[in-house]
């Protein structure tokens, strides 16, 4: 009896196995890792949204032809790094996501005034090229508005 318990106890260990796990790109150690980078590796289609946006954009260089004016309006901008809740990584390692929340300051360049506060975001993850990049993130302000 003993052994059977063992057995099914291992078994279901290797079903419904902890993260160490992982194989590929994409783990949640990975992403963790490349969360805390100021500035992870993105898919050539990366998908970017804010609330300081009128749209959604996609790819690196739409998101710098449209972060242009909004930089240009703002003085002494800071972003702290975002601060990961959870991360979930699939079993294949080939797609994560993570959300949390960042910390946002900066001064309007026109009327001075400064703003500050905590944006909540969603990134998702894939593997381009054999490396884990972000293909996805959406920042929206927490709290009302």
């Amino acid at each position: 009896m003993m052994r059977m318990v063992c057995a099914l106890g291992f078994a279901l260990l290797l079903l419904n196995g902890p993260a160490v796990a992982q194989q590929g790109p994409c783990t949640e150690d990975r992403v963790k890792a490349g969360a805390a980078q100021p500035n992870p590796p993105m898919s050539s289609d990366f998908y970017f949204f804010s609330g300081a946006l009128e749209k959604p954009v996609v790819g690196k260089q739409a998101l710098d032809q449209a972060a242009a004016p909004i930089s240009a309006a703002r003085k002494n901008e800071k972003n702290a790094p975002n601060r990961p809740d959870r991360v979930v990584a699939a079993p294949s390692a080939d797609m994560a996501y993570e959300y949390g929340t960042g910390q946002v300051s900066f001064d309007d360049a026109q009327t001075g005034k400064h703003y500050d506060f905590t944006a909540a975001y969603l990134r998702v993850w894939k593997v381009e090229g054999g490396s884990c990049k972000v293909a996805a993130i959406m920042y929206e302000p927490e709290g009302p508005k």
